[in-house]
């Protein structure tokens, strides 16, 4: 118990009052003298002479009035044991692993945190609930369901964060580690939350691009993705041909729309291309310092042309910059873009900026299903940072970006392929990567079945999360006090007006 104003305390030395009183007010027989003792003179007082209580009950009980009365202005707090902080329990799980045969390895995790009251959400940008007639639907299915999750799940990390403030949260993340899955930079990471990615086997088949060889012959570029990588093969058909066999056994089916292809497998749409029957205009700007990267450039676009079959006719600085024919635009010039060329991209064009300019040393890597590519060197663009990732590097760099302009794209490289910017240039891969940027596939992305290796995976840092003391619950103990000293008093009263009586 403490005290308010402890020093009212002192109020309680008013206990001498009722003593004082007590002692002076001492009770004396009545003497009435009879016989020859009336005629004897009256000796002395004998009043201080033999000090005796009387009533000791009474006066201890008008002491304990005074008592608590000193107690209650100094206005006493009972202090409880602090109760021990709780905080908020939850469990995320990504929509692909949600739905995915490989929840099996971590569905006996989750249900021991269920029972131990945490709740159950989505992982998506609604951060939707899991409710339990949901969850027991899910574990009760024998397949995998098709789920193509669109998110972002580096950037979703603040907003999670922002739901679990307080250090006694706490929070499991069960995510895949596909790279599709994980754009842009690298996202600081809450202590309050565990982060557990789960590996997903999945194996994925797409048409890529399409070319016309002649009036009877296709040469198709087929995709396939797993968790070691992307590659691309191609296949020679006919143009009446409903269906091709892939190396991986299976018959991809093919339907003719005009001048596009349609291809399915296993029911499943995987992809829809244009045909393309004629060469693919490219045109090329170069300043004399970048003419270095132009070579490389040139190289393996050349490479992709001879890979697919899809002839590519390559015009080097013409002399006006009117390019309407031109379906890919390279710009490799410090000086900003023309706004003719813009203009151009707003209408369907693909443009390729590389200016070179304003470098920094970074020592990074461009992870790849081959080799791993070094890259020394990075413009400082800070405007990459509003653009979509195509290329990253194992620190959450943007390597290659885009931006939908108007009905064409927008790619900004950000460092270069001599090797005094990276080992792109000379590297065999380079082609491979540059195959499904030149011939855009947008299912593409949805197919990408690569994973993260650990490093890419770590994040950046952990952030503190502020916790907060418990605190002791407080008890007002006067009014208690003062109905103890009143019924005190009451009782007081009907004692001394009893004896009174007597």
């Amino acid at each position: 118990m403490t005290f308010l104003y402890p020093y009212w305390l002192l109020a309680a030395s008013a206990i001498l009052v009722p003593i004082a009183i007590h002692l002076w007010n001492k009770r004396q027989g009545k003497t009435v003298k009879v016989g020859s003792l009336r005629w004897l003179e009256a000796s002395a007082s004998k009043r201080w002479s033999s000090i005796k209580l009387n009533d000791v009950g009474l006066l201890l009980l008008r002491c304990l009035i005074f008592i608590l009365l000193a107690i209650a202005l100094a206005q006493p707090i009972w202090t409880g044991t602090p109760k021990e902080a709780t905080g908020r329990k939850a469990v995320y799980v990504s929509p692909e692993l949600l739905y995915s045969s490989s929840l099996a390895s971590i569905k006996p995790t989750i249900d021991s945190l269920l029972q131990h009251g945490y709740n159950l959400y989505s992982y998506t940008s609604h951060f939707e609930p899991v409710v339990q007639e949901q969850w027991q639907q899910i574990n009760s299915s024998s397949k995998d369901s098709v789920v193509q999750a669109k998110g972002n799940y580096w950037s979703l990390l603040p907003a999670l964060a922002q739901r679990y403030p307080q250090a006694q949260d706490s929070v499991w993340l069960f995510t895949s580690d596909l790279q599709r899955y994980f754009r842009g930079r690298k996202t600081a990471l809450a202590q309050n939350i565990r982060w557990i990615p789960v590996a997903i086997e999945n194996k994925t088949t797409w048409l890529q691009a399409a070319n016309q060889l002649s009036e009877d012959s296709l040469q198709l570029i087929i995709g396939n993705s797993n968790r070691e990588g992307t590659t691309f093969t191609r296949y020679r058909t006919s143009s009446s041909a409903t269906s091709v066999a892939l190396v991986n056994g299976k018959q991809i089916q093919l339907q003719r729309q005009g001048d596009t292809l349609l291809a399915t497998l296993d029911n499943q749409p995987q992809g829809k291309v244009k045909l393309q029957r004629e060469p693919l205009q490219v045109v090329l700007y170069s300043e004399e310092k970048l003419q270095p990267e132009l070579r490389y450039l040139q190289a393996a676009l050349q490479a992709i042309s001879s890979y697919t079959g899809q002839p590519l006719n390559l015009i080097n600085n013409p002399t006006a910059t009117d390019t309407t024919t031109a379906s890919w635009v390279f710009w490799l010039h410090q000086q900003e873009v023309p706004e003719q060329l813009l203009a151009q991209v707003k209408q369907g064009a693909k443009l390729w900026v590389q200016q070179g300019a304003k470098p920094k040393v970074i020592k990074t890597i461009l992870p790849t299903e081959a080799t791993a590519i070094q890259v020394n060197q990075l413009t400082s663009d800070s405007t990459t940072t509003a653009f979509t990732s195509v290329w990253e590097t194992t620190t959450g760099e943007p390597l290659l970006t885009t931006q939908q302009l108007g009905k064409g794209s927008v790619y900004h490289f950000q460092s270069g392929f001599s090797p005094e910017w990276s080992d792109l240039g000379q590297n065999s891969q380079l082609p491979e990567l540059l195959l499904p940027v030149l011939f855009k596939q947008e299912q593409a992305i949805a197919m990408d079945a690569r994973a993260l290796d650990e490093q890419q995976l770590r994040p950046t840092k952990r952030i503190t999360v502020a916790g907060s003391e418990p605190e002791a619950q407080r008890y007002q103990l006067l009014p208690w006090v003062v109905l103890a000293a009143f019924l005190l008093f009451l009782a007081e009263r009907l004692i001394a007006n009893k004896r009174a009586k007597v």
